[in-house]
């Protein structure tokens, strides 16, 4: 028996390296195709990456019902040739940037931000979808992948030179802790929203009318409302749709726990969606936490002040003190199960605001961040 496992763990190992070789090859090869022939550019490598895991999004959605092995290989086979693309396109900007004399760290700006942010999370995810032999969470994690992508091909795609602010060591340490936590949050968002609806399925919750209405209604709000929070000017007008906005998101993921019951079928266990949720903030909050005390340590050597209140500084400090009461609650507290679910998805709710509306709606001294 223990030559098998040998054997087997062998085996596993090499069939992981295998497979790490011809990624990597994969990923530079795509990116010396596009230095060497100059008709790809980074831009272009990362709208395919972004169509690509909207197709990995409907497999995963569909492979939740179907519950086949082939659909679900096809699903993570599509989210991790994204996932490559992506990679690609992130190392073409870098040599973009370099040959045009400026080259910096892809998380710069806004555009750029929402190009690594995903590719973090998405890197996150698949570990943990391997290590847990779970897919069922991809359902509620690569639409948001896949949105995000899309839609930040509205914002000024250049590569342009940095701001005296950003040039600093910093950027190398502080910016990349941020988003590694923004990446573990939202994953344990997904895996929250999962064990919701787990939870409604295996106590029978009765789906009444008021709950798909409530479904509906909310979802059709959320598209008007969502469109003019994110187009919109900076003002007083925008500020309040955007609060309307993330009142209807909340509104429609708890109508939704209730509504999508019948997928609680084909969903992992909920110790185990309890746990990939509690590993992955375990693993994001002290990276978080990193973040902030980088930060700081920053901001003392570029404007003299350790803390500024600033609205970036003072979200992400609402941020830390969500998951710091979700990792309270689970291990010493009685915040356990639907509480701690709902804790997490206020708290991913919280990331939202700290990463797009501080962005785009708050003046202040992070404000270079929408450039």
């Amino acid at each position: 028996m223990e030559q098998v496992i040998t054997y087997k763990e062998k085996s596993s190992l090499s069939a992981g390296i295998v497979f790490a070789v011809i990624s990597v090859a994969f990923i530079l090869g795509l990116s010396a195709a596009a230095v060497v022939t100059g008709k790809i550019n980074n831009v272009l490598l990362f709208q395919i990456s972004g169509v690509v895991y909207l197709a990995a999004a409907v497999f995963y959605i569909i492979g939740v019902f179907l519950k086949g092995e082939k659909l679900s290989k096809i699903a993570t086979l599509t989210a991790f040739t994204a996932w490559a693309v992506q990679s690609a396109g992130l190392f073409v900007r870098g040599i973009e940037a370099y040959q045009l004399g400026i080259f910096h760290p892809p998380w710069t700006n806004l555009y750029e931000s929402l190009m690594f942010f995903p590719w973090l999370a998405t890197t996150l995810y698949l570990y943990i979808e391997r290590q847990y032999k779970i897919k069922a969470i991809g359902a509620f994690f690569f639409p948001i992948v896949a949105f995000l992508i899309i839609w930040a091909h509205q914002f000024n795609t250049d590569i342009n030179p940095l701001v005296p602010a950003l040039r600093s060591y910093w950027l190398y340490i502080h910016v990349l802790a941020s988003f590694a936590g923004y990446a573990g949050f939202t994953v344990a968002f997904g895996a929250s929203v999962a064990f919701l609806i787990k939870n409604n399925f295996e106590k029978n919750t009765p789906v009444d009318v008021k709950h798909i209405i409530g479904f509906i209604a909310s979802l059709l709000l959320l598209i008007p409302f969502g469109y003019w929070t994110l187009t919109g000017a900076k003002d007083l007008k925008t500020m309040v749709m955007g609060i309307i906005f993330i009142s209807l998101l909340i509104v429609f993921i708890y109508f939704a726990t209730y509504v999508l019951k019948p997928m609680g079928k084909f969903l992992p266990s909920k110790s185990v969606l309890s746990e990939v949720a509690l590993k992955a903030v375990a693993l994001s909050f002290p990276i978080w936490t990193a973040s902030i005390i980088l930060g700081g340590a920053w901001a003392n050597e570029a404007w003299g002040s350790y803390w500024s209140w600033d609205p970036k500084e003072n979200w992400a400090l609402i941020v830390w003190l969500f998951f710091a009461a979700y990792i309270h609650g689970r291990t010493i507290g009685k915040w356990k199960d639907t509480t701690a679910s709902w804790i997490v998805v206020a708290g991913f709710v919280m990331l939202l605001i700290c990463y797009f509306g501080v962005n785009l709606y708050f003046p202040g001294l992070h404000s270079y961040a929408t450039e």
